[in-house]
């Protein structure tokens, strides 16, 4: 299984996770201390803008269209870029 981070807060005597541990039973953990928690409240990370964002791309034309523009946007030019 590959390797699962999840969110935690370390009070000096407990590891809290943050978010709903991914996997059930017994499992070895690797703990690596990040940086100190200001807010003993602290809450998960707020994601609401992101997952907003996913699909965002819109585009009427077909996706061959869309592709060739990326990649010809990416080629090399043998003039030199204006500045």
């Amino acid at each position: 299984m590959p390797l699962v981070s999840v969110p935690a807060v370390y009070d000096g005597k407990e590891i809290r996770l943050l978010e709903p541990s991914p996997v059930q039973g017994r499992y070895r953990v690797l703990v690596t201390f990040v940086e100190p928690a200001h807010d003993d409240n602290a809450q998960p990370a707020d994601r609401t803008r992101f997952w907003h964002s996913l699909g965002a791309w819109q585009d009427d034309r077909p996706v061959e269209a869309t592709l060739d523009d990326i990649l010809k946007a990416r080629r090399s030019r043998r003039e030199p870029p204006v500045l």
